[in-house]
């Protein structure tokens, strides 16, 4: 046999191993193969559980006027720029974008073939809502306090290390839980397993500890499964179905949503990265924040939490990402300077983004198919509120 045939029976040995590993979509690997790079269409990949929606619906009301000026300043690759907001988004693979002041949406347009009764994911958007999860498990009793250790609802965890007893729900929503997480594509790593695998319940039960909880900030997207099965292991309920009636169904959300799961064997909700729905019921959730717990009357959760994760602690500093950034109980925070205004936001892969403004009463939403060309979303949306600011005089 020549060195020419012998090297074709090994590539068609291997191209045979890569379709059948491939073909196997109920596997880690399998999923890894077929799925390549995660991307925003994955809900259609993932098995998922149905959310449903309960009247009244509620509607922002709309304004005839619009956003109050027509360029838009950024910067990319550190360079400013200046574009129309419409071209901007156009050409970043921008799917849905809003901007609402109060009650009021001032902009709402969808692009690259989305419309509004499109399904966004939320990527890690998700971390956030997942806290907001436990701040409700909290206020209803089931869940006594975030100074419980994990171990109260899930003492399995101790059979993997002892030192999972001084790991509390704190410090699991603060991302200083000290589990080990390699964060990093390559399949046989942390981050890939946690997005992949169909058994994430039998991977959480195997998570070595790599350090003491409370000390470093580790962006780790096995902390909120992790607090996915308490909430399961607290209310006796499974995620989604806590979610739809304590949460989707008290908020006037115009459609259902999903909620992505590992595999129907598992039945476990991906809460890094899986809530599946239209982009006006994601900015239903920043109204919710911006109300402080409040819908209408209905106190969805306690002011009492939500003033908790926007509080600006100086221990929750996250200095690789500047001197302004904080991480509290799973939202991201930009403390105010001579600059920039006060901002909660939720984060997520490929620029998924809820900006929350409370001293300026203003939500706004960009979800894309990719970040684009622009340096930063945060400071679009910076920029967005400067300029409504500056023409309504405040």
């Amino acid at each position: 046999m020549t060195y020419l045939l012998v090297l074709a029976v090994i590539a068609g040995i291997l191209t045979a191993v890569y379709f059948i590993v491939a073909a196997r979509t109920d596997t880690f690997t399998g999923r890894w193969v077929a799925w390549k790079s995660s991307g925003v269409d994955d809900y259609l990949l993932f098995p998922y559980r149905n959310i449903g929606n309960a009247p009244p619906v509620f509607h922002f009301e709309r304004s005839d006027a619009g956003l109050p000026f027509d360029s838009i300043s950024y910067r990319y690759k550190d360079k400013p720029q200046t574009d129309t907001l419409e071209s901007l988004l156009e050409k970043t693979g921008t799917s849905a974008f809003i901007v609402i002041k109060g009650d009021t949406i001032l902009y709402e347009n969808y692009f690259n073939g989305y419309r509004p009764d499109s399904v966004i994911t939320s990527f890690s958007v998700a971390k956030s809502i997942t806290s907001l999860m436990i701040g409700m498990a909290i206020d209803d009793g089931t869940i006594e306090s975030l100074d419980d250790p994990v171990t109260r609802y899930l003492p399995e965890l101790t059979q993997i290390d002892p030192g999972y007893r001084n790991i509390s729900l704190g410090h699991l929503l603060s991302m200083k839980s000290g589990i080990a997480f390699k964060d990093t594509d390559i399949p046989w790593h942390d981050k890939s397993r946690a997005y992949y695998h169909p058994h994430l319940r039998e991977v959480v039960t195997h998570l070595p500890l790599a350090g003491a909880p409370g000390e470093t900030f580790v962006y780790n997207t096995f902390n909120p499964i992790i607090l996915g099965m308490v909430i399961e292991r607290a209310t006796g309920k499974s995620v989604t179905e806590y979610f739809e009636a304590r949460f989707w169904q008290r908020l006037g959300m115009e459609y259902e949503a999903t909620w992505s799961i590992d595999s129907e064997s598992g039945g476990m909700a991906k809460m890094e990265s899986g809530l599946n729905a239209r982009a006006i019921d994601f900015a239903k959730i920043g109204r919710l924040v911006l109300r402080r717990g409040d819908w209408n009357g209905d106190q969805v959760i306690s002011k009492a939490w939500i003033d908790a994760s926007m509080k600006i602690d100086p221990q929750n500093n996250v200095a690789k990402f500047g001197e302004h950034i904080y991480y509290q109980n799973g939202w991201w925070i930009h403390a105010p300077t001579a600059t920039d205004r006060y901002l909660v936001f939720g984060w997520g892969h490929l620029g998924q983004y809820l900006f929350v403004f409370p001293d300026d009463e203003m939500i706004v939403l960009r979800f894309g198919r990719e970040i684009g060309k622009v340096d930063s979303w945060r400071q679009v949306s910076q920029e967005i509120v400067r300029q409504v600011n500056q023409e309504t005089g405040k």
